[in-house]
């Protein structure tokens, strides 16, 4: 069986369309999402746990806030890809 990648995105346009869930599938497995505060204010979070993460890193904030890091500067990547994507699609459309 193939390698999971560590996160993935989950979402479910039907019945809750409004939020886009990151998967975390390496342990501990949880799933995290960008949480707004405000129009100035977001940070990624997690939002359901499969495994402890309090246990699994016996209680070592760091480890864990590292991971959380990890997990958002790969879901602003994930961001700035979709951007570039939507761009790209604009500069199709234009040569048609």
């Amino acid at each position: 069986m193939a390698q999971l990648p560590k996160f993935l995105i989950a979402d479910d346009p039907v019945t809750d369309p409004e939020n886009e869930y990151i998967f975390h599938t390496e342990k501990p497995r949880f799933f995290a999402k960008r949480v707004e505060e405000d129009e100035e204010t977001a940070y990624i979070d997690i939002v359901e746990e499969i495994d402890n993460v309090e246990e699994f890193y016996k209680n070592d904030p760091d480890k864990k806030q590292e991971l959380l890091e990890q997990l958002e500067d790969w879901y602003y990547s994930y961001m700035e890809w979709l951007e570039e994507g939507e761009a790209g699609d604009d500069d199709e459309e234009d040569e048609e």
